[in-house]
């Protein structure tokens, strides 16, 4: 039988020196200490499950994001960890000004937050981390043509992975309280422009009720792997 190439999903283990890659062929997740993965370049083992071999693809390239007079340098190729129980958000947001909003509220909320421009920078965010918070501004009627192709990311993970993640929208119509809006957009929640200075308030409950929603499906999951391994 032929060995296909995959590449896996990458992301940061916090607390661990280790990297958990997912064989996209099965599914099945690895950890490999850091140390032995490239600083730059590609590395591959065959997966003992499927027998698929796995392609690592170890970038480094750096991006920098500027928000009004403050310039962000974001390692968006590179491996980036973070301690253990850390929040961690990336936002999308072509609006200077409501970007610097953003980035006040989720710091002072204790997020770790990273910026995005991109597809390409949420791609390699998480090929090393899995982030609690993906946050997207829709500045017009239309979604332009960098968030459709982000939202378009978020619903191309694995299933297991997207549930993991409370994906926000705002938008000019957004409505909390209109959870087939949220559907029909890919997202966990949408929000109104004026909803931002109500983070605090309206976080705390959507990752409550995210988590039981996905309760039981992620207690199956943790049997069926400890029956597997």
């Amino acid at each position: 039988m032929s060995i296909g190439t995959i590449n896996p999903k990458i992301f940061s283990n916090p607390g661990d020196s280790k990297v958990d890659i997912i064989c996209t062929g099965c599914n099945r997740h690895y950890k490999i200490a850091a140390e032995k993965l490239p600083s730059n370049g590609v590395a591959s083992f065959i997966c003992p499950n499927c027998k698929k071999r796995i392609k690592i693809e170890i970038p480094s390239n750096k991006s920098a994001v500027s928000i009004g007079e403050k310039t962000y340098t974001t390692d968006s190729q590179g491996f980036e960890s973070f301690d253990p129980g850390t929040k961690t958000a990336l936002v999308y947001c072509p609006e200077t000004q409501v970007k610097k909003q953003l980035h006040k509220e989720l710091t002072g909320l204790g997020y770790e937050v990273r910026l995005i421009n991109k597809q390409n920078d949420i791609r390699s965010r998480f090929r090393y981390h899995i982030y609690d918070f993906i946050l997207l501004y829709q500045n017009g009627p239309e979604a332009k043509d960098d968030l459709t192709n982000i939202q378009e990311y978020i619903n191309s993970l694995l299933m297991d992975i997207r549930r993991k993640i409370l994906v926000a929208h705002i938008h000019p119509k957004g409505n909390r309280l209109d959870s087939l809006e949220s559907f029909s957009m890919g997202s966990d929640l949408t929000l109104s422009p004026s909803d931002i200075e109500n983070l605090s308030k309206i976080l705390p409950s959507a990752f409550k009720t995210k988590e039981i929603a996905y309760k039981v499906f992620f207690e199956c999951k943790t049997k069926v792997e400890e029956e597997i391994f």
